[in-house]
């Protein structure tokens, strides 16, 4: 097999004050003479990120242009459940998809923080929330046709689920939620490219990593290292655009708009559906003790108003503000 491995990386949740951050990554095997920029051309015949009326494709493309809170979660959905199906993960709960693509390292502390939630069942909410499995299941097919026949394929899809109390530890340690953040976005790249590297026919490939920059840092070299083991890493540019580094035979690209890059936008999808879907679990639970509740998605003017709404109930119901409310 020849070619190179394409990871990318994003998160949904950085800025809210309620829920989970969450931080998802894709991981990819491109054929020789497809560069990362290509794969859109393509899968043109079955993905688009930007859609014309009538377009018949599926919707990939930064989470925030494909989702919209008045319109639910269906084009969301539909792409994000098809992928995971692609790669044989159970999508028939929030918590059990959630499980399965947490790092192998993290599946017991997901469990373990997803449950301590009150307003987080098990089972969890039921997938598909808005569109349907057969839906879901032809586009499974088209999308495993058109890439066996591209010769590219999805090698794997990891996420970090970060709720409250653990946001707010981990922001207590490090004083910095950008810390955080870019801690939490280079331990799913040295898991997905652990994983690669333990497969025969993908050890030896160069990788190129490709992740939205994080906020305004433009320095990552130390970052890079400290994930792998320490070793060394040479500084190719950096620039309030690009950020760019290598450290073996993997490349390294922080940069703004990084959801042009295929697998960065996927990876945003994954991570905006499961924070969306538990943001459902968690509005469901309030409305159950507040009745005509108004929902939140909790950034920050909602997310006090929505404090407020619920502040007669939390005493009552004997819920720390730390398991509630983010900290920064």
């Amino acid at each position: 097999m020849t070619g190179r491995i394409l990871i990318g990386t994003d998160e949904a949740g950085y800025g809210p004050n309620l829920g989970p951050l969450t931080v998802a990554a894709t991981a990819w095997h491109l054929p020789d003479g497809v560069e990362p920029l290509d794969l859109w051309e393509e899968l043109k015949s079955v993905l688009t990120s930007a859609p014309e009326r009538g377009d018949q494709r599926l919707f990939v493309a930064d989470s925030k242009k494909v989702f919209s809170s008045g319109e639910g979660l269906e084009s969301l959905e539909v792409a994000v459940l098809a992928f995971l199906t692609l790669i044989n993960v159970d999508t028939a709960s929030i918590d059990q998809v959630c499980r399965a693509i947490s790092m192998p390292t993290q599946v017991a502390p997901f469990s373990h923080a997803y449950q301590a939630e009150p307003w987080n069942t098990t089972p969890g909410l039921t997938l598909p929330v808005d569109s349907s499995e057969d839906h879901i299941s032809e586009w499974v097919a088209t999308l495993n046709a058109e890439l066996a026949k591209r010769g590219i394929r999805l090698l794997g899809i990891r996420a970090r689920v970060m709720f409250p109390e653990e946001f707010n530890q981990l922001v207590a340690q490090t004083d910095s939620k950008g810390v955080v953040l870019s801690n939490a976005t280079l331990q799913l790249v040295r898991d997905l490219a652990d994983a690669c590297a333990a497969d025969a026919e993908l050890s030896e490939k160069a990788t190129l990593v490709v992740c939205d920059k994080h906020g305004g840092r433009n320095r990552y070299d130390e970052l890079i290292s400290q994930h792998f083991d320490d070793q060394f890493v040479f500084r190719l540019e950096e620039s309030r655009e690009k950020s760019r580094y290598r450290m073996g035979s993997m490349d390294f690209c922080f940069r703004t708009k990084a959801e042009e890059f295929l697998p960065v936008a996927l990876a945003s999808m994954v991570a905006k559906y499961t924070r969306e879907v538990l943001m459902h679990q968690f509005n469901h639970f309030w409305a159950t003790h507040i009745p005509g509740l108004k929902p939140t998605q909790g950034y920050p003017l909602d997310a006090k108003r929505f404090r407020e709404d619920i502040t007669p109930r939390i005493q009552s119901l004997n819920i720390p503000m730390e398991q509630l409310w983010r900290s920064r």
